[in-house]
């Protein structure tokens, strides 16, 4: 049987490096993508095609599927999983790094799929799948910048899969819960670089810290995980939606069946802003 082609993006680690191996070790041919091809290198060994790609510059995407179109002749499933989180003081975060939020998690999974879209329509075939977030449907404290990122991730995959659908294309959307990875570290050093001295939240600054590792309590397997969301993704109808990982039902839940105060009152509990003291601003 010819060998289906995969398209990954973010595999420096974790979800994505195990949606690679996974794929791999079921007969696909894997291209695996990360800003740092010194992080593909276990994927290499494995068997992977390992190609540099950062998902913020348009040119680099454009180079990508091309090689692999020369090369393979067609990409049967993309997967968006490239991405990070910002996180802090939503009043603090600079300007840049909240276009940089959007570029990595939402506009680059968006220029990849119009580069792969043409090929997949010729083929009357294909599977897109969006990696989202449960923090798009719940807004946290201290997580604007991506809880919105995601947020759009889930409208822009729910808009496309209605408009690809005539097109035999299947978009899905991935939204995990904890799931064990590095990103929760890679989190916390954003609310390093964006928490100053002299914010608002000073006095509050290890409630900013726990929500960056907040994903990474009570996690589930990343290799569980993957398998899950690929055993639905690849069977003949798949869901439009897969919600899977410890604590994924949890807050979508609270979303359904609190009031928006009661909630906002939890929140603001577990990220300690019942606790925050009146800012006094010293006189230069």
């Amino acid at each position: 049987m010819e060998n289906k082609v995969a398209l990954n993006t973010g595999c420096s680690s974790g979800i994505g490096r195990e949606f690679s191996r996974q794929l791999f070790n079921s007969g696909w041919k894997v291209f695996a993508t990360a800003r740092k091809t010194e992080t593909l290198q276990p994927l290499a060994d494995l068997g992977c095609e390992t190609i540099r790609l950062d998902v913020t510059s348009r040119e680099q995407i454009r180079e990508v599927i091309k090689k692999i179109l020369h090369k393979e002749k067609k990409i049967d499933l993309l997967i968006n999983n490239a991405g990070y989180g910002l996180m802090g003081p939503a009043i603090e975060i600079p300007y840049e790094e909240l276009v940089r939020q959007f570029d990595t998690n939402l506009f680059g999974a968006v220029e990849l799929i119009k580069e792969v879209i043409p090929d997949m329509i010729d083929n009357k075939s294909g599977i897109i799948v969006n990696i989202g977030s449960i923090s798009g449907i719940t807004a946290t404290p201290f997580s604007a910048p991506y809880c919105a990122s995601k947020a759009a991730v889930h409208a822009f995959s729910d808009s496309l899969r209605m408009e690809l659908k005539p097109f035999g294309i299947k978009v899905i959307t991935v939204q995990p819960g904890a799931i064990k990875s590095n990103f929760g570290e890679n989190a916390d050093v954003t609310v390093s670089n964006v928490l100053s001295p002299d914010s608002f939240y000073s006095s509050i600054q290890e409630y900013v810290h726990k929500r960056a590792k907040t994903s990474q309590e009570s996690t589930t397997p990343v290799d569980v995980f993957v398998k899950n969301v690929l055993k639905k993704t690849l069977q003949k109808n798949p869901p439009s939606v897969i919600r899977t990982g410890k604590k994924s039902f949890l807050l979508p839940t609270f979303k359904k069946i609190l009031s928006t105060k009661m909630l906002d009152k939890i929140l603001m509990k577990t990220y300690g802003l019942n606790k925050l003291s009146l800012y006094k601003r010293e006189d230069s």
